[in-house]
């Protein structure tokens, strides 16, 4: 169940769609912040590893990354990882695992370039319906913005597209 929670600094996108995907309770500002807290004490190497730990540890489940980029995953195998172009097919096969997917915002907010995570929650024929926690809120977004936004995170902001699936 997706809980109507819009995130409160500019950089806990993630935190909260972490959150969204292991919170049986309602999802708080302390949870929030204390995932990004211990994400940047944890490592000045990758964004994402303090945030996976965290939640990890907390809420005892299994996560799964998928990378975009073989020389980023070498640097980061710390956490069970593989190497798969994060494309509309690959998003279609994992989609009822609601994954949460790297993306520039630039296609959600037509505003500048940046790293935004979203939460895919289910297709429907050509769109996408997902959780954006930076205004909490379910939009439908055609298949090709989607397309858009990774391959603008890859060769615009040119950082390494992920996926990430809770389990």
């Amino acid at each position: 169940m997706i809980q109507k929670y819009k995130q409160t600094t500019f950089e806990t996108c993630l935190s909260c769609c972490l959150l969204q995907a292991v919170s049986q309770e309602k999802i708080t500002k302390k949870n929030e912040l204390a995932c990004i807290n211990h994400a940047m004490n944890y490592s000045r190497n990758d964004f994402v590893i303090g945030h996976l730990d965290f939640i990890v540890k907390k809420f005892n489940v299994r996560i799964e990354r998928i990378v975009d980029n073989k020389h980023f995953y070498s640097y980061i195998k710390k956490i069970k990882t593989q190497v798969q172009k994060i494309d509309l097919r690959l998003i279609d096969r994992f989609i009822k695992k609601k994954p949460i997917l790297y993306i520039d915002s630039i296609v959600l907010f037509h505003v500048y370039h940046y790293p935004h995570f979203i939460t895919m929650l289910e297709k429907e024929g050509s769109k996408y319906k997902i959780f954006d926690v930076w205004d909490g809120e379910i939009k439908t977004i055609d298949a090709k913005i989607i397309a858009q936004g990774i391959s603008s995170l890859r060769n615009k902001i040119k950082l390494c597209p992920q996926m990430l699936i809770v389990e």
